[in-house]
């Protein structure tokens, strides 16, 4: 994993954020600064397969928020043609 971060709006609310690059550059682990959203990390497939659904997007800003700050971390990838979003522990991820 990188340590490098990166500044971009929010994925999923558009707010100032941080992210760094994880599994090979597979995914993306942001720590957004806007109070409604929080910390999650999102897989490049997954980004592309919400990139036009906002209201998903908006859906899981309370899960990100939950694990601002907390042992849990948001992660949200595709299964099969599916996006899955559950809460892990970080000592699994």
């Amino acid at each position: 994993m990188s340590n490098t971060k990166f500044s971009e709006s929010c994925y999923l609310c558009n707010s100032d954020s941080n992210y760094i690059k994880t599994d090979n550059e597979k995914r993306r682990h942001y720590l957004c600064s806007n109070e409604s959203c929080g910390e999650y990390e999102i897989s490049l497939s997954a980004m592309e397969h919400l990139i036009h659904n906002n209201d998903f997007k908006s859906q899981l800003l309370p899960l990100a928020k939950r694990c601002k700050g907390t042992d849990g971390l948001l992660q949200i990838s595709v299964r099969g043609t599916a996006i899955e979003a559950k809460v892990r522990p970080r000592s699994e991820v």
